[in-house]
This record gives C-alpha cells, sequence and structure tokens, in this order.
C-alpha cells in the first residue's frame, strides 16, 4: 500500500512543474543573488585573519604544556598570519578580548590550557583559530601535521560571499519546500480525501508518510542542485566533510517537510497554509544569517540573544566550521535542535491526525 501510494505522490510531485522550478532553481536563485547583491556585508568582516592577534598568559606551566602551545601557536602564525602577544595581567587581556582588540585568550597551566573568548564579539576569524587551537590542543602533544593544519586554515583564510550565501541561501530555500507539502497536504483535505479515507476505517498517517517521504527525496535533489551549481559554476569549494554537511541539511530537510504537514493538517484555507508557512519561514531565515551575515546579528544586543532561536543560526554556524574542515560543538548542537523540532512536529501531527478535517471538502 505505502509503495503505491509513494509512487503515486512522487509522480504527481514531478509532474508539476512549479515543483521542478522551486527543486532546481529556487536554491540556485537564492545563492546567486544573496552572493552578489550582499557580497559587501560578507567582506567587511566574514573569517578574515587581517590583524589577528590572540593573547596568552603561562600560569607557572610546564616545560612540557609551555613546549606544546609554542608548537601550536608557531603553526597557526605561519600559516594565517595571526600573531601570538604574551599578556602582562589576566585582567587587562581579557578586557583587550572583550573590546574586541584580540582574539581571546589562552591561559596555559599545568593542566592544559584555558581559552576565553568573547561571548558576543568573537569576530569570525576568532572562530577558525578557536576551533584550530582546540583541535590542535587535543591531538598528541601538538604534533597535528603542519601542512594539514596549512590547508585547513588556508581555505578558512578568505570565504567570500558566495562560499557564505551558498550554505545559508541553500537552507534559507529548504524553509519554503514545507510550504509545497503544506499545499500538497491542505488539497488532501479540501478535495475530501482524508474525509474518504476517514470513513473506509484506514488510518492517513500512510499517505501523510509518503508526503514527507516524497518531500524528503524533493530535499534531496534541491541540495544536489545547490551543490553542483556552487561547485562548477561558483567554484565553491564544501571542504573534507561534504558528508557531514549532507546530513546536517537533510535533517533541516525532514523538520521543514513535517512542519509543513502540520501546518496544511491545521489550515482552515489554503491562504492561512500559505501565510504560516512563509512567515515562520522567512523569521527564521532573517535571524538565521541566511540573508544578514551571522557576524552583524551577533553583535547587536538583544538581538544577539533572539538569533540562537532560530534552527538556521546553529546550522549555518555548523556548516560554516564544517566547510573549513573543523567539527566542533555546533554540529552536535545542530543535531539536537533539528532533532528536537522534527519530533516535535511529529507529535503535533499525530495529534492532528485524529481531528476532523476543515475547509470546503469534496461532496462524497
Amino acid at each position: 500500500m505505502l509503495g503505491s501510494i509513494l509512487k503515486k505522490e512522487i509522480k504527481a510531485f514531478f509532474t508539476n512543474k512549479g515543483n521542478l522550478v522551486f527543486m532546481f532553481l529556487l536554491p540556485i536563485l537564492l545563492i546567486s543573488i544573496f552572493s552578489f547583491a550582499l557580497g559587501d556585508y560578507v567582506k567587511a568582516e566574514y573569517g578574515t585573519f587581517e590583524n589577528g592577534r590572540v593573547l596568552y598568559y603561562n600560569e607557572n606551566a610546564s616545560s612540557e604544556k609551555s613546549e606544546k602551545f609554542a608548537l601550536i601557536s608557531e603553526k597557526i602564525n605561519s600559516a594565517t598570519g595571526v600573531t601570538f602577544e604574551k599578556a602582562a595581567d589576566i585582567q587587562s587581556a581579557k578586557e583587550q578580548v572583550e573590546s574586541s582588540k584580540a582574539y581571546g585568550l589562552i591561559t596555559v597551566t599545568d593542566s592544559g590550557f584555558d581559552y576565553f573568548r568573547s561571548e558576543f564579539n568573537e569576530p569570525e576569524g576568532g572562530r577558525t583559530v578557536r576551533g584550530l587551537f582546540t583541535q590542535m590542543a587535543a591531538g598528541n602533544n601538538g604534533s597535528t601535521d603542519g601542512q594539514k593544519i596549512q590547508h585547513i586554515t588556508l581555505k578558512a583564510d578568505k570565504p567570500d560571499a558566495k562560499k557564505y550565501y551558498t550554505f545559508s541561501g541553500l537552507a534559507f530555500s529548504i524553509l519554503f519546500m514545507g510550504l509545497l507539502i503544506g499545499y500538497s497536504v491542505y488539497d488532501e483535505k479540501a478535495y475530501g480525501t482524508i474525509t474518504r479515507i476517514r470513513l473506509s476505517g484506514e488510518g492517513i498517517g500512510v499517505m501523510l508518510f509518503s508526503k514527507i517521504l516524497t518531500g524528503v527525496i524533493c530535499g534531496c535533489v534541491h541540495i544536489l542542485s545547490a551543490f553542483v551549481f556552487s561547485s562548477l559554476v561558483l567554484g565553491v569549494e564544501w571542504g573534507g566533510k561534504t558528508s557531514l554537511i549532507f546530513l546536517l541539511l537533510l535533517m533541516l530537510v525532514l523538520y521543514s517537510a513535517v512542519f509543513g504537514a502540520v501546518i496544511g493538517m491545521l489550515s482552515k484555507n489554503r491562504s492561512m497554509c500559505q501565510s504560516t508557512v512563509l512567515m515562520i519561514s522567512m523569521l527564521c531565515g532573517y535571524l538565521g544569517g541566511s540573508v544578514t551575515p551571522l557576524y552583524l546579528l551577533e553583535n547587536m544586543p538583544v538581538l544577539n540573544i533572539i538569533i540562537k532561536l532560530s534552527p538556521l543560526y546553529h546550522l549555518n554556524r555548523a556548516v560554516t566550521a564544517l566547510s573549513n574542515d573543523i567539527l566542533d560543538k555546533n554540529t552536535l548542537y545542530t543535531v539536537l535542535v533539528l532533532t528536537g523540532l522534527s519530533a516535535f512536529m511529529l507529535i503535533l501531527l499525530a495529534l492532528t491526525k485524529s481531528r476532523p478535517a476543515h475547509g470546503k471538502e469534496a461532496t462524497l
């Protein structure tokens, strides 16, 4: 039964010209428009190491820890140009970090390294350096291969608008996929399909599952379209952790599809379905850095807290790091956020299945 329904859904979805335009052209259009129209915002700060400096303070650390720190700082300096300067005291060093005069403060002790950074004013270059330092500090006495580190840091040196908006624009376009699924679910109500299924004594779970699965398939095509365009036309490198980037994007696809199905079930008319999905998607996109770069949003009081409510904020943070071959806590946060949101939407969908259908249904 599932196979026949899924086959019908896929056939209906892919024979709709509007759906094909969405799958293949929407991510390309958003990436292109944002990359060229908003490039100056990204050039201002994003990912640069220019004049970057990190302060450090040695608290009577052992010679082993001091030598490890010297080795790591030398490798990062040679690859990025970021300087490591000795601080006279911890308090004044922290004040420089908070005022964005330095990327961070590293305190070297016998037990290891403590990296202090500004919670709200850390620039992209500082985040990249912190990620690299953390990776190398966790290695075997700082003996991470120098060529590998240089390869990673040089790739992260000056990413332009094309790279930033390839990922943020793609994530933004994925959210709008919920509108297609929402329309599809609502139409089943309006045409009386859901009512007929209920009268027949069969559940509507299979139908909803097939629509969500169709949305996931559409999302895969959506991502591949952006990948091919950005790689071949824009020359954007997705990095060595491309598989993880794809995984996070697919998790966003699943959330978007389930979200659309929930809105479709709850909406009383097509207009309500459209406005709800578009409003929430655009809000998440704007707050998540899909239009205005995250570093600008993070430096705005109050807004730097609100933006963390958007799933795209965590996704864009994670993908930015992964594209530079850095696996950090942002990836874990993104997995937890998207998993939690998808689970919540699935629970809502299960609850709405038993509700009477709204809308103007076709006469049986």
